[in-house]
């Protein structure tokens, strides 16, 4: 398997499928022309050139992974597909914003695709991942990106006009948790808590909470109301974000994502 791009994602792939015994470690290269990158990986590649002649003589099982940033696609498309001189391995994109389709003309239109999203908890094996089917793309390449991908969290399988929303809800989904423990830790700054003190409280507070959805077969809005006593501390607390329109704020957070994804898409 040959990635183009060694970033953070590709990295949390990487070491997440050869940890699981989804990849051995001696069939991974990776191509960045940033020597810094490429040290962290069993097999790295400056150009594509060597990487997809390493790829395609069998080492790889056929197998590329576009792992860069989209706005690197046309230069790294245009050297790919020079190397690739008309065979067409199984592609799977992981770049953001960035159609099945388009990925499949830069390369040469040979290629099969799979386009997924995962999102950084991937970096911890806790990622949540959508992958969908793109042109000439087989059950069998499906299984192949969900067992890739779900060595590093869960995944969904959904059709690909839905990945824009998924992306809203999910790719940017770690950024509006973040946004909360801003929130909250600016909140035990302003009521007393010294930094120490204010950081580790909202730290654990988040992810036990979050652990304790995920290991939950009930809803969010169940769990929210076991905390809630009717008059008490935490009904105070709801009452002034339901009073200032939190929970829609959140539904048009999310759907502004989702309509700057098909906008970049377009783009």
């Amino acid at each position: 398997m040959l990635f183009i791009g060694g970033g953070n994602m590709a990295s949390a792939i990487i070491h997440g499928a050869i940890n699981a015994g989804v990849l051995d470690s001696q069939r991974v290269a990776v191509v960045d022309p940033n020597a810094e990158k490429r040290d962290g990986f069993p097999l790295g590649f400056a150009e594509a050139a060597g990487g997809v002649e390493w790829l395609m003589g069998g080492e790889g099982g056929g197998v590329l992974v576009l792992a860069v940033k989209p706005q690197m696609l046309p230069l790294a498309a245009r050297s790919v597909r020079e190397a690739l001189n008309g065979s067409g391995p199984l592609v799977v994109s992981i770049l953001a914003g960035t159609r099945s389709g388009g990925v499949q003309d830069a390369l040469g239109g040979g290629v099969r695709v799979v386009r997924v999203m995962p999102n950084t908890p991937a970096a911890i094996g806790m990622g949540m991942s959508a992958i969908a089917a793109g042109p000439g793309a087989t059950d069998a390449d499906l299984r192949l990106a969900g067992a890739l991908f779900g060595a590093i969290g869960e995944t969904v399988q959904i059709d690909e006009s839905m990945m824009d929303a998924f992306t809203g809800l999910a790719g940017s989904g770690p950024a509006y948790v973040f946004y909360l423990a801003e929130g909250m830790l600016q909140a035990a700054r302003s009521t007393g808590f010294c930094e120490e003190q204010a950081v580790k409280i909202v730290r654990q507070t988040i992810a036990g909470s979050g652990m304790l959805l995920a290991g939950s077969e009930e809803l969010p809005g169940q769990l929210r109301a076991r905390v809630t006593s009717k008059g008490g501390t935490t009904a105070a607390g709801t009452t002034t974000l339901d009073d200032r329109g939190v929970m829609g704020a959140i539904e048009r957070a999310i759907i502004a994502a989702r309509d700057r994804g098909e906008e970049l898409g377009r783009q």
